[in-house]
Parts: C-alpha cells; sequence; structure tokens
C-alpha cells in the first residue's frame, strides 16, 4: 500500500499538473493505482514546490465535492 502511494508522489514530482484541478483555487487532485487513495496538493510554480495537503482513503466521507 505504501509504495502505491509513494509510486503516485514520484510521478507528481515528474508530472506536477498530472492531478485533476479541484473547486478549491489551487487545490488538485491524484488518485493512486491499485489502491484508493486520494492525494490532495497544491502546486507553487514560483517556488517550484509540492505541498501534500492530505492523503486520504478514497471510501471515507470527503468534506467538499470535487469538480
Amino acid at each position: 500500500m505504501r509504495e502505491a502511494i509513494l509510486a503516485s508522489v514520484q510521478a507528481l514530482a515528474l508530472f506536477p499538473e498530472i492531478g485533476r484541478q479541484q473547486s478549491i483555487a489551487g487545490v488538485r487532485k491524484l488518485a493512486t493505482r491499485r489502491y484508493p487513495f486520494l492525494i490532495y496538493y497544491v502546486l507553487d510554480r514560483e517556488a517550484d514546490e509540492i505541498a501534500v495537503l492530505t492523503i486520504r482513503h478514497a471510501a471515507r466521507g470527503r468534506e467538499y465535492t470535487d469538480i
């Protein structure tokens, strides 16, 4: 399970816009392969950084709905 999350984060480092844009400005979501986890992150282009906000299991209730 950890390996699937790590592989997704590594792909995110190579392709930072791979995640889908969310309704909250600047927040993107990436779904992991094989296991149902969602990685929410923001991309700071000026600082050339990606900040992971949270990693949640897809079955858990979400406070916000996706677009």
